[in-house]
């Protein structure tokens, strides 16, 4: 029995760029799942199916989950926007408890660590919106890009 191996042209699965956007939010889709599955946020968990399922397609160069990447990039975007302005809103409340937990010297200086420790998450997060807003925006408009659309397989 001869042995067949299937060859893959080298245009269709050439490294690109675009793609690491995908496993980027596949990767954190799953462990926002974990998250939500864990605390019984059931919509946000299934936002997260919802991303990992189409990232998944994306990864697979399907063609139908192109169209779907470009629309939920877009939209990540516009809610990393949004939530981005709603802890923009709490910029001195930091401050504020930090003034507050001085004030009450009873509390001890685990309270000042606990205020300092949660600013630095909320700037971490901060930034990481910051940082994904205009990668996702790009990710969105590549797609579109006739370039990459030959890359995806079609329906048969």
């Amino acid at each position: 029995m001869p042995l067949t191996v299937r060859t893959v042209s080298s245009s269709s699965r050439r490294f690109a760029a675009w793609a690491i956007g995908p496993w980027v939010l596949l990767l954190v889709a799953a462990l926002g799942g974990v998250q939500y599955l864990t605390h019984a946020h059931y919509i946000y968990l299934a936002a997260a199916l919802m991303v990992i399922a189409v990232s998944a397609g994306c990864i697979l160069r399907q063609g139908w989950a192109r169209g779907a990447m470009r629309w939920m990039a877009a939209l990540l975007a516009i809610w990393a926007v949004i939530s981005g302005a709603m802890m923009l809103q709490h910029w001195g409340d930091f401050e504020r408890a930090r003034q507050q937990a001085l004030a009450q010297p009873q509390l001890g200086e685990v309270v000042v660590w606990m205020i300092d420790r949660a600013q630095r998450t909320w700037q971490i997060g901060l930034l990481l919106k910051v940082i994904a807003i205009p990668l996702l925006l790009w990710l969105a408009w590549i797609l579109g890009k006739p370039a990459v659309r030959s890359q995806f397989r079609q329906r048969r």
